[in-house]
């Protein structure tokens, strides 16, 4: 019998896990560390003879500031794997590549419509670009009620001349308390998602110098607005 070996995980992938766990651990424990060290001094101080602050001061502002430098070295070192290059692309062309491909891998009852007008090249990582639209579109398909789900996607130039993409769906909409933490990490309203995919979408986005925005009215789906200043270097 032949023993079925996965395939091995990109290296760069595999010790970003690592990493990531090992750094959130720390990060954990470090601001467990400032949690404990400000419930010494809140206790302390209401004490006849309280301690001197400037010794719990000093260990919270090191912890935190340990912290802090820790998650920026994870920042760092993803850089080579989240860096955008200097290629200029067309964003309305990924766009129709992208949404003609979905078209023909389905699934069923999902209509797919484009208005994708000619707009200025912008400065991007096509793969990185497709991860997004690939999260942006797994949210509209998790939103979708009854049989049938309608995605639309947009591109043109605002008021600002900033090349926007803007993507709808016909999917069950969002209420105001979700709609503002609809890209925060980690956070879900659906059992047994980690909610991270819009968060990372947006974070994609925001390597690229773009904004988003979300406009959805519960029932009546959602838009969700990506613009980017097209002069950026």
């Amino acid at each position: 019998m032949n023993e079925i070996i996965p395939p091995e995980e990109p290296r760069p992938l595999n010790d970003l896990g690592h990493l990531s766990s090992a750094v959130g651990h720390h990060v954990i424990n470090a601001f467990s560390a400032i949690v404990s060290n400000a419930e010494i001094f809140r206790i302390k101080m209401a004490m006849p003879e309280p301690v001197d602050p400037s010794v719990l001061a000093d260990l919270i502002i090191t912890t935190a500031i340990e912290a802090a430098t820790v998650a920026r070295r994870l920042i760092d070192f993803t850089r080579p794997i989240t860096n955008i290059g200097d290629v200029r692309l067309d964003l309305s062309g990924l766009v129709a590549d992208f949404v003609e491909a979905r078209r023909r891998e389905g699934p069923e009852g999902v209509t797919w419509s484009t208005n994708l007008a000619p707009v200025p090249p912008i400065r991007g990582q096509a793969d990185q670009l497709l991860g997004m639209l690939d999260r942006i579109v797994a949210n509209s398909l998790e939103a979708r009620v009854g049989p049938t789900l309608e995605i639309a996607f947009l591109t043109g130039l605002d008021a600002r001349g900033w090349v926007f993409l803007e993507i709808r769906d016909s999917g069950q909409g969002m209420e105001p308390p979700v709609m503002d933490r609809a890209v925060e990490p980690f956070f879900t309203t659906k059992s047994g998602h980690i909610g991270v995919g819009l968060s990372i979408a947006n974070g994609i986005w925001r390597r690229h110098k773009g904004t988003l925005s979300l406009r959805s009215v519960p029932g009546d789906g959602t838009a969700l607005r990506l613009c980017v200043d097209p002069t950026l270097p």
